[in-house]
C-alpha cells in the first residue's frame, strides 16, 4: 500500500492525513461529467460516549475520517450524499478538512442545516443525512429541504438541486435512510417510502430526480416496489445485474439504492457500487456499507443505444431467512437456497 503523508492542523482538529491508492477497481463511468456518491458512514459520530458510538477514541475517529475522505477521492466524487452522521453542523468539516488536505486545494465544501443534538453518556445519538460538493463544479439550488419532511426519520431524509457550473443544468438528488429491519420496521419503511414519494412530487426546482441512500430494504421488499411503481427506477440493477452493497454474513444484497424517474435516468452513464467495505480489506474499511458512485452528463440523453442482457443466473433470485437477494453465479445460487421468478 502506498502512502503519501501530509502532516496538517485542520480547521477543526490535528490530524495526520495521509493519501492512498484504492487496494480494488475504482468503477469505470464512461464519459461522466459529473460523480456522485453516496454513503452509509457507519454512526460517523464524535459523541464517544452516546450508545450507539462504534468507536470510542479520537485517534479511531482521525483513522476513520482519513478512510472516507480517500474513498471519496477515489471515486472522483463531485457531489457526496452521505448519512449516518451525527447531528450538528460542524461533523461533515472533519471529512471536508481530509478531502482537502489530500487532494491539494480548498475545494470541497458542505451544506449545514442548522440542526444540533448531543446526547448525554449512555444515550442514543441523534444522527441525520447531509451533501458534501465540490464548489468549483457544482453550486446548491435553494436550501436543503428539511420542510419537506415530517414523522420519524425526517432528519436522515433530505432534498437538495444542484446546478452544475460548465452547463447551467440543474437535477435534484434526494438522500435518504430508511428504518433499519429491527423492531416493527415495516410499517415504518413503508412510512419513510410513501413520504419520500410524497415530498417528491412536491419538488418544482427540476424535474430530473435522483434518489439514493441506504433504504433498509432489498430488491422486492415494498418500499422499493412504491418507489418503482412511482417510477423510479433501480440504476444498480441496470448497469450490473449482480450489484450487491452490503455483505450479511456472507449474504449479499442491495441495501443502499440509487434510483432515478425517467427523465434522469437518460443522463446516468453509470451506476455501482464500490466494494471499499465489503472487500475484505480491513485497513480501508470505514463503514458495513459500500459507497455508490454514479456518473450524470446533464442535459444530454446518453441511454440511447444502451442495453443491459442479465445472465440467466442473475436474472433470478434467491430467498434466504425471509429476505430477497440478487444471486451472483450458479454455484451461489445453489449454495443458498430457494429460487424465485
Amino acid at each position: 500500500m502506498k502512502k503519501i503523508f501530509f502532516s496538517v492542523l485542520c480547521v477543526l482538529c490535528s490530524v495526520l492525513i495521509y493519501a492512498w491508492n484504492s487496494p480494488i477497481p475504482v468503477p469505470d463511468l464512461s464519459s461522466a461529467r459529473l460523480r456522485v456518491v453516496a454513503q452509509n458512514a457507519a454512526n460517523y459520530i464524535t459523541n464517544f460516549e452516546a450508545s450507539n458510538a462504534k468507536i470510542n477514541t479520537q485517534e479511531a475517529f482521525d483513522t476513520k475520517t482519513n478512510k472516507i475522505a480517500n474513498a471519496f477521492l477515489a471515486l472522483q466524487a463531485d457531489i457526496v450524499a452521505i448519512c449516518e452522521v451525527e447531528e450538528n453542523d460542524e461533523i461533515l468539516g472533519y471529512i471536508v478538512d481530509a478531502m482537502n488536505t489530500i487532494y491539494g486545494q480548498q475545494v470541497y465544501t458542505y451544506l449545514t442545516d442548522g440542526l444540533y443534538e448531543h446526547a448525554s453518556a449512555g444515550s442514543y445519538q441523534a444522527l441525520k443525512s447531509g451533501f458534501i460538493y465540490r464548489q468549483d463544479k457544482v453550486t446548491p439550488q435553494g436550501s436543503m429541504s428539511s420542510p419537506y419532511y415530517s414523522g420519524e426519520y425526517n432528519h436522515r431524509m433530505r432534498i437538495q438541486a444542484f446546478k452544475e457550473k460548465s452547463t447551467g443544468e440543474v437535477f435534484v438528488l434526494s438522500m435518504n435512510h430508511f428504518k433499519a429491519k429491527t423492531g416493527d420496521y415495516e410499517n415504518t419503511q413503508r412510512q419513510n417510502a410513501n413520504n419520500l414519494i410524497s415530498k417528491l412530487n412536491w419538488v418544482t426546482t427540476d424535474p430530473d430526480i435522483l434518489v439514493m441512500g441506504d433504504l433498509n430494504a432489498y430488491m422486492g421488499e415494498e418500499p422499493i416496489n412504491l418507489l418503482e411503481n412511482a417510477g423510479y427506477e433501480e440504476q444498480l440493477v441496470r448497469f450490473d445485474p449482480n450489484a450487491y452493497t452490503y455483505d450479511y454474513y456472507g449474504d449479499l444484497g442491495i441495501l443502499d439504492h440509487c434510483m432515478a424517474n425517467a427523465s434522469m435516468a437518460k443522463q446516468i452513464t453509470g451506476a455501482y457500487a464500490y466494494h471499499i467495505n465489503t472487500a475484505g480489506y480491513s485497513s480501508y474499511k470505514y463503514s458495513d456499507h459500500d459507497a455508490i458512485v454514479v456518473g450524470l452528463r446533464l442535459g444530454e440523453d446518453v441511454s440511447e443505444g444502451f442495453v443491459v442482457t442479465p445472465t440467466e443466473s442473475a436474472a433470478r433470485k434467491i430467498l434466504y431467512n425471509g429476505q430477497l437477494y440478487i444471486e451472483l453465479d450458479e454455484q451461489y445460487f445453489n449454495s443458498m437456497g430457494t429460487k424465485i421468478q
